[in-house]
């Protein structure tokens, strides 16, 4: 009998509903990286395992996926209007003391159907972000009715 070895792919979070996109704003990771895609998008599926693989060197960001049309609010919050997008939003404190808020928030999408310049810059833009570890728990974000997003609890 031949036995099989197979290797484990690491697939990221994948983002179902609402609940979850908010949950990881509450948790103790220094930033939140989400890859945006569409079923209908071949240049999601194209760049995906550039993603996956940028993910690995970022140890302490939580990066997930989210198919736009499986979880619209996350995509609406996350403003994102082109896939694919990668949206980065730092969670915790900048270098000088303050939170990162909402218009810390970077959304990195293809431009001009660039796609394939969509990786390097969010890359580059990771790299740009100083995050600092807050004390205690993290509280959720609350809604906006003003604008339809969520906003940090200290805002």
């Amino acid at each position: 009998m031949a036995m099989r070895l197979s290797r484990r792919l690491l697939r990221l979070a994948a983002v179902k509903d609402f609940a979850e996109y908010e949950a990881m704003k509450t948790s103790k990771t220094s930033m939140m990286v989400g890859f945006y895609t569409g079923h209908f998008s071949a240049a999601s599926k194209m760049y995906r395992d550039q993603f996956e693989a940028m993910s690995k060197s970022y140890p302490k960001a939580t990066f997930y996926t989210c198919d736009i049309d499986d979880t619209p609010l996350a995509a609406y919050d996350a403003e994102v209007t082109e896939v694919p997008s990668v949206v980065i939003q730092p969670l915790g404190l900048k270098p000088d003391g303050s939170f990162y808020d909402k218009t810390d928030m970077v959304v990195v999408s293809p431009e001009l159907a660039q796609f394939d310049q969509v990786i390097p810059r969010a890359k580059a833009a990771l790299d740009a972000i100083e995050v600092f570890e807050e004390e205690g728990a993290r509280k959720p974000w609350q809604f906006d009715p003003a604008t339809g997003t969520t906003l940090p609890p200290h805002q």
